[in-house]
């Protein structure tokens, strides 16, 4: 014998049932707004910069590897791409630099400068002391909500044929350097931008990048007679993808929120000439 359940008993578990259902719901449905949201920030807080190899101009048979380096918000990158890991029937190689909009130093905006260079880097047993080929490229940030595109080695870029004809003009006193370091002094002028409270300057030079914070500006310009910070990097002319030589292309960078306008990042480049002094470079 099934004995009846009173009606009133019934519709309260269905209610119950009911409201059950809508908590749960409610809940996936915030679970899931937090989650987009979430995502939706994180996007929102990364720059891009996309940078385009073009592999027709790239040694796929010698070539080991592919260094990329770049400078961009305040931020340095060094990345290392097998050149096993490239589609050889691909035209060209998309690498996808990404860094913080805002850094806490500078908060990125159009038109900052940035620039990329990227390394072809073959057998280091035979090629160590070779001039490998290499393009560096310069550009203004575009757009914050979208990638920025930059190129390397496009056929018409002159940066690698330009640095081999200093190199090859010196190459008698580069066998007469003794020197097992290359010094770069970075200046940052900063006559019109005498209330700048924190930046950081850096310098980068065959795959290498040195930076460094100066946390109190103000302080330093008041130990000061001039207008200027200025930094000093050493580097090793002996790097991990060959060696650095009479003609090689450096780069130097200062970013700081208190540089705009125009840019909060400013960039500039040089070839280097000697070993037995500095080579300087203001960046601004």
């Amino acid at each position: 014998m099934i004995s009846k359940i009173p009606i009133k008993y019934i519709a309260f578990i269905v209610v119950i049932v009911f409201a059950s259902n809508i908590l749960l719901a409610s809940n996936s449905e915030m679970v899931f707004a937090k989650k987009n949201n979430d995502d939706n920030k994180k996007d929102k807080d990364q720059l891009e910069v996309k940078t385009i190899v073009h592999l027709e101009n790239i040694d796929m048979e010698k070539t080991k590897f592919l260094r990329i380096t770049a400078f961009i918000n305040g931020d340095g990158f060094k990345q290392d791409i097998p050149i096993s890991s490239i589609d050889k029937n691909k035209k060209t190689l998309n690498v996808d630099l990404k860094t913080d909009i805002d850094n806490g130093i500078v908060d990125a905006h159009v038109p900052d400068e940035f620039f990329v260079c990227g390394y072809q880097v073959g057998d280091m047993m035979t090629e160590y002391n070779s001039f490998a080929k290499f393009d560096c490229n310069e550009a203004d940030i575009l757009n914050i909500k979208k990638p920025t595109e930059i190129n390397l080695f496009k056929v018409d870029s002159q940066v690698y044929a330009k640095s081999k004809a200093v190199y090859q003009a010196n190459l008698n006193n580069v066998n007469g350097s003794n020197s097992d370091t290359v010094k770069i002094k970075i200046y940052a002028p900063l006559a019109d931008k005498k209330d700048t409270k924190k930046l950081v300057i850096a310098a980068m030079i065959k795959g290498q990048i040195q930076s460094e914070v100066i946390e109190d500006v103000q302080a330093e310009l008041d130990k000061s007679d001039g207008s200027t910070i200025s930094r000093t990097f050493t580097f090793d002319r002996k790097t991990d993808i060959g060696l650095i030589q009479i003609g090689d292309r450096y780069h130097a960078c200062v970013s700081s929120e208190d540089l705009r306008p125009p840019e909060g990042t400013e960039c500039e480049k040089r070839i280097i000439k000697t070993f037995d002094t500095l080579n300087s470079l203001p960046a601004r």
